[in-house]
């Protein structure tokens, strides 16, 4: 539904644009955008909702359509957060990797874990942090500390050798 909103917004310009939906775990995304032709791809709160397993395959999908020197910014939940704390035991499905109630998955990355990923997928690291906040309900009289990894990777400007 969210790219059909896209679509119909009287500013939405196909030359400009190109909505569409993709699952990057599975779906080519050479069928809708041409290789080498993207200069910054954005992971914000993505890769946490995929399998560990075929995360690494998200990561090739989307070098196959950057540039060479193209950016991705990453975003996502990091170990240790509020969230992956108040999971009980019947909710992990694997090391950092838990389930909700809605159903929807969540993985908790540590800087180790992601500089691996990205590096056995071909990128280059740039930066890789930890970002800590609290999130504050006032309502309810909470502090919450919350966890988050903020990082950059580049696609090098000539592939690696093995």
């Amino acid at each position: 539904r969210a790219v059909d909103f896209v679509k119909e917004n009287p500013l939405y310009c196909t030359e400009r644009c190109c909505a569409f939906q993709c699952d990057l775990t599975r779906d080519d995304l050479m069928e809708n955008v041409p290789e080498g032709s993207v200069d910054v791809v954005t992971l914000i709160f993505v890769l946490s909702a995929v399998h560990p397993d075929k995360m690494k395959l998200v990561l090739e999908n989307i070098s196959k359509v950057l540039k060479p020197g193209g950016v991705v910014l990453f975003r996502d939940y990091g170990m240790y957060d509020h969230a992956m704390l108040r999971f009980k035991s019947g909710n992990k499905l694997g090391e950092n990797f838990y389930v909700r109630q809605d159903g929807t998955r969540s993985y908790f990355f540590s800087k180790e874990f992601l500089a691996k990923l990205f590096q056995e997928a071909g990128f280059d690291l740039v930066s890789n942090e930890y970002v800590l906040r609290e999130t504050v309900n006032k309502k309810e009289g909470l502090c919450v500390p919350r966890v988050f990894l903020q990082s950059k990777f580049i696609r090098p400007a000539h592939p690696q050798s093995s």
